[in-house]
């Protein structure tokens, strides 16, 4: 699977970005920044959120749907980037308990933004 960039751009952000100040959050507008949101989320979310793990052929299936072109590898890269900065200062402000239960509550079983991405109880992969 190709997630192992995912992840390393994840990591690039850190938790040190965690200690500044939380930029505006704007909604996703495109389908890369759709993907980048979920993606960044999710992947923190299992990071951080005890008993919470990644469905990743779910995050698979929107990466898919997404329509991810090798000419735009370079640009969903930056917006990992970006974007995973922003969860980890949001979760930040918001507190892991609350943070978490928004996560799961947008990206869980009935999730809002995109169902079933997040899972709870045994381990998912």
């Amino acid at each position: 699977m190709r997630g192992a960039w995912l992840i390393g751009a994840l990591m690039l952000a850190g938790p040190a970005c965690a200690q500044t100040p939380p930029a505006p959050a704007a909604a996703p507008s495109s389908p890369l920044d759709n993907y980048a949101e979920a993606a960044a989320t999710t992947i923190i979310a299992e990071q951080s959120c005890p008993g919470i793990q990644v469905k990743a052929g779910q995050l698979t299936t929107l990466r898919l749907a997404t329509r991810v072109v090798a000419a735009q590898e370079a640009t969903l890269q930056e917006k990992l980037r970006t974007r995973a900065t922003q969860v980890r200062q949001q979760l930040a402000v918001d507190g892991r308990e609350a943070w978490c239960a928004q996560a799961l509550a947008a990206f869980g079983p009935q999730g809002s933004v995109a169902k079933g991405i997040l899972a709870t109880g045994a381990p998912i992969r």
